[in-house]
């Protein structure tokens, strides 16, 4: 190639300068320029050594003089004319690779991940004697490969075989792929935009149109809306306060093994650390976001809603994410609490939020999540300090790991208020609610929970009493109305009991009312001495309809039942059976007597005799 020399004063004595002349003509054959045009910086002197400063450990005239961009962009070169074709020695006998130049015969160049990745950092690093553009002075200006390097495309050796670019097919740790793109100089940008332009049409390699595309001209950029990625990808109203919706805390907290979302996704542009690069700002004490003095991305103590905070962790999917936060709260770390977790995971397991390597156990640290365990139900004012309190604080705010332990036992402290009282306070000790708020709110607790003989709330809350996990999730997450579960034995000859739970608040399909819709259950009210059809029904639909006799007759049916039937003597045996299809007692015996109009009735002969002057006169029922 034809050098050209530097611009420079001429010497005074015209001899010198033929002189000077034919010493850079000699050594012309072996030199480099920037650009086709530029001037020339010579290899070597008229000695034949190499110039002063040509390598040097930081790369030297040689990396630094942008001979790897002159050639990637298709210009000539001279290094061959000394060094060979295949840049492996030629008339110099001195090849290009060697440790003190190019990588080959470096040991581990290429290699498996985790292990070091010396070529993929190298060609990640900024142009010069590193990045995308010197991996084409040997692999070709398309990495297609040349006489002295072998194609990067479905090459099995390295980026995989059927590869059909110079990188490997998934580069997002955060997608399953064992290797990074966002750890690439933004310098690199041109070389990545001969695959991944946008240029206003679709284009397969370029999975996320920009959402603001840059203008015609603009130059190469990872974050300018020329290939993948924007300067703002984040729409307004990303960053928000507490209670309006929080786009950008909510994202962050998803799955991070999906492209976009979860922690992986933030370090794209706020950087591994979170302290910020030239595309994002740090996440770390940054008033605007996380708060001022906060040295973390996530918000201050406490990252809990039940210690009071308006932000919570709780929501963070772990899939994805854990390695993240593992970086931060790995076992042992200041950022642990004591005693998290209680038993440390094996060396080298994967990080998880609920395997032993943060925070958590297997569900939860230092007991199992849900805490549904009789070691729970039996702690005391005694046990409580040595056991829970490293974790626990009674009652909020508490800026403690675990959640206090008013979040489920609203009511009252459960070291003082015990069992149902902590939730229901219902007096005595394991009696109805009988409060004003849910879970405490009376309703007809009062008539029904001793019904039966039972004194118990499995009847109408089977299988969601206390010590149920039921029972827990519903303390832990409280919402009314209660979650109702009848006992099969309560089922209505008509079909199987439920409960409304809307507004409407009633059951239906109950044998204990004859199978008929109940009034509301906190509102309505039943007198069961006079309101007798409201459970009872003429017919044979229900357990409890009556038929029998003279019942069906149009005179009987305009009265009252009191007027045959006693309350007082109704009483003694009218709620003893109603898990049971059978009646509760003789009807006989609840006939006649004081409030009503039959003087005498004999069960022997089912005949009645009425007050004088009412109805009729003896007769056989």
């Amino acid at each position: 190639m034809i050098s050209k020399t530097r611009s420079f004063r001429g010497p005074r004595n015209p001899i010198g300068m033929l002189i000077l002349l034919a010493t850079f003509a000699a050594a012309a054959g072996c030199s480099t320029a920037n650009t086709p045009g530029d001037v020339v910086v010579n290899h070597v002197n008229a000695s034949g050594n190499s110039v002063p400063g040509w390598l040097t450990p930081t790369g030297g005239l040689h990396a630094n003089s942008a001979t790897m961009n002159y050639i990637a962009n298709g210009g000539s070169s001279s290094c061959t004319e000394c060094h060979g074709s295949d840049l492996a020695g030629g008339i110099s006998r001195v090849s290009c690779f060697n440790a003190a130049c190019h990588h080959d015969p470096i040991a581990g160049w290429v290699a498996v991940s985790p292990a070091a990745q010396n070529h993929g950092v190298s060609a990640k690093n900024a142009p010069g004697s590193s990045g995308f553009a010197s991996c084409r002075i040997c692999h070709g200006s398309d990495f297609a490969g040349t006489t002295s390097a072998p194609s990067c495309f479905n090459n099995a050796a390295c980026h995989g075989a059927g590869v059909v670019s110079p990188h490997p097919s998934k580069w997002r740790i955060s997608t399953g792929g064992a290797y990074n793109h966002d750890s690439t100089n933004a310098a690199n940008a041109p070389e990545c935009y001969s695959c991944h332009a946008y240029t206003g049409t679709a284009n397969p390699n370029n999975p996320t149109i920009p959402t603001s595309p840059a203008s015609a001209g603009t130059a190469p950029g990872c974050f300018n809306g020329t290939m993948c990625h924007n300067q703002a990808v984040h729409p307004t109203g990303w960053v928000a306060t507490r209670p309006a919706a929080q786009p950008h805390g909510d994202t962050a907290k998803k799955d991070g093994t999906v492209a976009g979302q979860g922690f992986p996704s933030c370090q794209t542009c706020h950087g591994n650390n979170f302290a910020g690069t030239t595309v994002g700002p740090t996440c770390l004490n940054n008033a605007a976001c996380h708060g001022a003095g906060v040295a973390s991305p996530h918000a201050a103590k406490p990252w809990r809603a039940s210690a009071g905070s308006t932000y919570t962790h709780t929501t963070a999917v772990e899939t994805g994410n854990a390695a993240v936060c593992a970086s931060c709260h790995f076992e042992g770390s200041p950022n642990n609490p004591a005693g998290h977790p209680a038993t440390p995971a094996p060396a080298g397991t994967p990080a998880g939020c609920f395997n032993n390597t943060l925070c958590h156990g297997p569900s939860g640290a230092p007991h199992l999540v849900p805490y549904n365990d009789e070691s729970h139900y039996t702690v005391t004012s005694a046990t409580f300090p040595g056991s829970c309190s490293a974790c626990h604080d009674v009652s909020a705010p508490t800026v403690k790991s675990g959640p206090a332990c008013r979040t489920c036992h609203i009511a009252e402290s459960p070291l003082t208020a015990l069992n149902c009282t902590s939730c229901h306070a219902g007096p005595p000790d394991g009696g109805p609610p009988a409060g004003a708020a849910y879970p405490n709110i009376p309703g007809a607790h009062a008539t029904h929970i001793f019904l039966n003989g039972a004194g118990t709330c499995n009847t109408c809350h089977t299988g969601l009493g206390s010590r149920t996990i039921e029972h827990y999730n519903r303390a832990k997450s409280p919402a009314a109305p209660g979650d109702v579960a009848f006992a099969g034995t309560y089922n209505a000859e008509s079909g199987t009991s439920a409960f409304d739970n809307s507004a409407a608040l009633s059951c239906s399909n109950v044998s204990c009312h004859g199978g008929q819709a109940t009034p509301n259950w906190q509102t309505g009210a039943l007198d069961v001495n006079t309101q007798c059809a409201s459970c009872h029904a003429l017919g044979t639909s229900q357990f409890n309809s009556y038929v029998s006799g003279r019942h069906d007759q149009s005179a009987h049916r305009l009265f009252p039942c009191t007027v045959c039937h006693n309350t007082a003597t109704l009483a003694v045996n009218h709620f003893t059976a109603l898990g049971t299809p059978a009646m509760e007692g003789p009807a006989s015996a609840t006939i006649g007597g004081t409030g009503t109009l039959v003087t005498t009735y004999d069960p022997a002969t089912q005949s009645c005799s009425p007050q004088a002057g009412v109805c009729h006169v003896t007769r056989t029922w």
